[in-house]
């Protein structure tokens, strides 16, 4: 156990902040959210169950297999109860590693009602970095069922709008990447709040998201959505 942990001690400490700045952000309530962090093949790191995310600390963070199996836990800590909802999206998309699931209010507020506007090319930006925000239908949290309702959806983007429960963001980067997206995406939200009060909202069109391919490349950035399925931005929003 001592190892496992020593190995990993500075991606263990990057999840455990990670963790305190999502509670810092109002992104989560009480013992909501959870995060994971894949640190190779066969390691994840994952919040535990029932601590508040603002207070996490290294020495509450959970090692699990991709399996499931816990390989290290201190202070009688467990993994958060959607833990295989992460797995499965790890397993899924091996591009992925940096996983948050959270409810920041107005993603949220967007998760209860019926449109499909966040998954339309709104800004540059989160087109490039995330991919369209795709609905999830609802299930029971901290379920099976939960991590199924993604199998379909897995795969056309980074980010998914779970109806009546929150979103998660996922990243082919380190954990704090996908808080960085989650953040992006949350702004994205209230400017669509704020447009939908002005007017009429505007779309980029399909030759615009197809000329920022050139972006993509000439910046070295992964194209969001799994590489073995997405060929094109245009895959994602105009297919």
């Amino acid at each position: 156990m001592e190892t496992i942990r020593r190995v990993y001690q500075k991606e263990i400490e990057l999840i455990a902040a990670t963790s305190r700045r999502l509670g810092e952000l109002g992104y989560v309530a009480s013992h909501g959210g959870n995060l994971s962090f894949r640190v190779s093949n066969e390691h994840v790191l994952i919040t535990p169950t029932k601590v508040v995310k603002r207070l996490i600390e290294p020495d509450d963070i959970v090692v699990v297999s991709m399996q499931g199996e816990t390989l290290s836990a201190l202070k009688e800590r467990k993994p958060t109860g959607e833990t295989p909802m992460h797995l499965m999206i790890l397993r899924m998309r091996p591009d992925l590693n940096g996983i948050v699931h959270a409810h920041p209010p107005v993603l949220t507020g967007f998760s209860m009602v019926d449109t499909d506007v966040l998954a339309k090319p709104l800004l540059p930006e989160p087109v490039l970095e995330i991919g369209p925000l795709v609905q999830v239908p609802y299930a029971e949290p901290i379920s099976e069922e939960l991590a199924n309702q993604f199998a379909s959806r897995i795969h056309f983007s980074n980010a998914w709008l779970m109806r009546n429960h929150g979103v998660t963001i996922a990243s082919s980067e380190k954990v704090d990447r996908a808080l960085e997206l989650m953040e992006m995406a949350e702004a994205m939200a209230s400017s669509v709040v704020v447009a939908s009060s002005l007017g009429s909202l505007t779309f980029i069109s399909a030759e615009e998201v197809e000329r920022m391919e050139r972006t993509l490349k000439t910046r070295n950035m992964p194209r969001p959505g799994d590489p073995r399925k997405v060929t094109s931005l245009t895959d994602l929003y105009y297919r």
